[in-house]
């Protein structure tokens, strides 16, 4: 009766607000999460948008996912405190990693949010990214991106740049919601995503 009044509620909020208010059993995100979830976690999870199928499961929260040109695709979910999941791959999961870490930095006119998992030597940076490349009249005329950086022994090995219309770039809320900001960016190798000639 109380999850009926609750839907009702939220559906009438939603209507106020003009926005199409979907069917709670066609939203694989909005499913009842474990019981393992925080209700804090829980309420973040029925805000979600939509994310692919597969990307993340009912009881985790979509943090971050985007696919590559060569339609392989990269999710970070939230499980729990202190708990994400990274999966990259295309029709299956080639790699899975636990644990995760998060970081946030502002710029002038931008700023970088940043989630790392570790496998042995190899770290996988999630990334996205805002920075300005307008300094005169026409103004900030931001260059945004998101993708992966990948470093073996601290050093840089590669750069995916996502390519997806559907994007969800790294949800700070959500990513705050799961880690606590380390305060300082784990690579800055993010910088070969900008445009040539603004390094």
């Amino acid at each position: 009766m109380r999850r009926t009044a609750a839907l009702a509620a939220l559906a009438m909020l939603a209507a106020c607000q003009g926005e199409p208010v979907a069917s709670p059993a066609a939203d694989p995100v909005a499913a009842t999460p474990s019981s393992d979830v925080s209700p804090a976690l829980a309420g973040e999870m029925v805000e979600q948008k939509r994310v692919p199928a597969g990307a993340c499961a009912a009881d985790e929260m979509p943090i971050f996912t985007c696919k590559f040109a060569d339609g392989k695709r990269v999710a970070v979910c939230g499980a729990g405190e202190w708990h994400g999941r990274y999966r990259y791959g295309g029709s299956t999961s080639e790699l899975e990693l636990e644990g995760g870490k998060y970081a946030h930095a502002m710029y002038s006119g931008g700023g970088e949010s940043q989630i790392a998992f570790d496998n042995g030597d190899t770290r996988y940076v999630i990334f996205s990214r805002m920075v300005r490349t307008g300094f005169g009249e026409e103004g900030n005329n931001p260059a945004i991106s998101d993708g992966i950086v990948i470093e073996r022994a601290g050093k840089f090995q590669s750069i995916r740049i996502c390519d997806d219309p559907d994007l969800k770039p790294i949800d700070m809320n959500a990513a705050n919601a799961i880690w606590e900001d380390e305060g300082e960016l784990f690579t800055e190798e993010t910088i070969r995503a900008d445009p040539f000639g603004n390094e």
